[in-house]
């Protein structure tokens, strides 16, 4: 069984720090800045299998270049990444896990000409001004930031993590593991050949520890330990009204509004506070005191949480913060229905979409929330099906709603006790 242990990143990270000057450390953060730049520079969106495989190119030179043995592992969707340096086979094994593909770039949405060439910017007045790249020859401000795609989430500690390989072979530190790496190319539509590639790899991929180098820093900048990770599942929620966009002056208050109906649906969902009202959504989410105990002591400064999110007051599904994330989420995604904007059009559309993320904890199951779904919506009169509705359909059923089905990633959970 693979391991997520406190100890274990203690000493690696101690490791890393031993016999480091200042000039030293800062010296590296260049050439980490730099290489991040060449990585996000190679576009990676999850859905174009050419981007996954230049990426793979650029992870293959670079982990040979550290003295990594590599594997590329194909799986029933984009092959995964494989790296390791095996010091002695006695040794404790760590399998670390990040991803190297990316979300689909919307340019439009981009304060810059470009989302994978990376602006080096620093914050004046609450407002973030770019800055040349000469500058880092220089004194480096470690208050200065990187935009670009996937510069964070996730090729980010990607490159951390080759620069910390660099440092402790300068400081010809020996590190007292068998290093084994595993990089995602799908994690950004939901890692869906994952679970068989690693079955059918299990001997390759084998450990003592597994160590996830992906999530949020925390706001007080501070190292943090996660012992678990929710998990995700997601529907597809389409509405229908006139089989074609009819104009409003014509066929307004007679053909039916999807976009109002699906509002409806969607709204009957969750309360004004944000709680799921759907029944039995959030059975067999409870918590002793020793739990709570530790939830309370994670120093979340809330208002400089509401700060950051620009938020008067937060949803109520939880009493605090860390309570929050401990319960299944319903997330709206993505809305769409018509035009909007300077392309806004007087039309009843013909339909309404819905994306819907939920996040699982483990306590519950993604395949039974998303039926509690389903059945809730059932209850408001909607005849639901998994495809278009056909002509007799759309005579014979006045609401008809169309659900899609994504994959179950499951969460997990490491005891803290262990």
């Amino acid at each position: 069984m693979m391991k997520i242990l406190l100890s274990i990143v203690i000493i690696f990270n101690t490791a890393i720090c031993i016999s480091q000057t200042e000039n030293q450390i800062e010296d590296q953060v260049r050439k980490s800045i730099l290489e991040l730049k060449e990585f996000i520079a190679i576009p990676n969106d999850a859905l174009e299998i050419n981007d996954i495989n230049k990426n793979i190119v650029w992870l293959d030179n670079k982990f040979k270049s550290r003295g990594f043995s590599t594997t590329i592992i194909q799986t029933e969707g984009s092959p995964l990444f494989y790296a390791e340096i095996i010091r002695k086979e006695k040794l404790p094994t760590i399998l670390f896990y990040m991803h190297f593909d990316g979300q689909s770039v919307d340019n439009a949405k981009w304060n810059q000409e470009d989302p994978y060439k990376i602006v080096l910017k620093r914050k004046v007045d609450n407002n973030w001004q770019d800055l040349d790249w000469s500058i880092l020859n220089g004194k480096i401000d470690l208050n200065w930031r990187l935009f670009g795609r996937s510069t964070s989430d996730d090729k980010g500690p990607i490159v951390m993590f080759l620069n910390a390989i660099d440092l402790l072979k300068k400081n010809k530190e020996k590190i007292p593991f068998n290093i084994k790496v595993i990089l995602d190319s799908e994690e950004e539509k939901s890692s869906k050949p994952l679970p068989k590639a690693v079955r059918d790899n299990h001997e390759l991929l084998k450990a003592d520890f597994l160590i996830i180098n992906d999530g949020p820093v925390h706001h007080s900048n501070k190292p943090t330990l996660v012992f678990g990770c929710r998990g995700v599942t997601t529907l597809s929620i389409t509405t229908f009204g006139p089989i074609k966009p009819q104009h409003s002056g014509h066929y307004g208050n007679y053909a039916p509004n999807p976009g109002f109906r699906l509002a409806k649906v969607l709204s009957s969902m969750k309360d004004e506070n944000g709680k799921v009202i759907i029944d039995r959504f959030y059975k067999g989410i409870e918590f002793d005191m020793a739990t709570q105990k530790i939830l309370k002591a994670v120093p979340d400064d809330i208002a400089t949480i509401h700060k950051n999110l620009a938020i008067n007051k937060p949803e109520t599904v939880g009493s605090y913060y860390q309570e929050a994330l401990q319960f299944p989420s319903l997330n709206i995604r993505g809305l769409s229905s018509g035009w909007t904007g300077a392309k806004a059009r007087t039309i009843v559309p013909d339909r309404a979409i819905a994306e819907i993320d939920i996040r699982l904890v483990l306590e519950t199951d993604g395949n039974s929330l998303k039926k509690l779904v389903k059945d809730h919506i059932k209850k408001q009169g909607y005849f639901i099906i998994d495809r278009e509705p056909t002509i007799e359909e759309r005579l014979k059923y006045d609401k008809i709603i169309m659900i899609k089905e994504g994959s179950v990633t499951n969460p997990f959970r490491t005891d803290l006790n262990n």
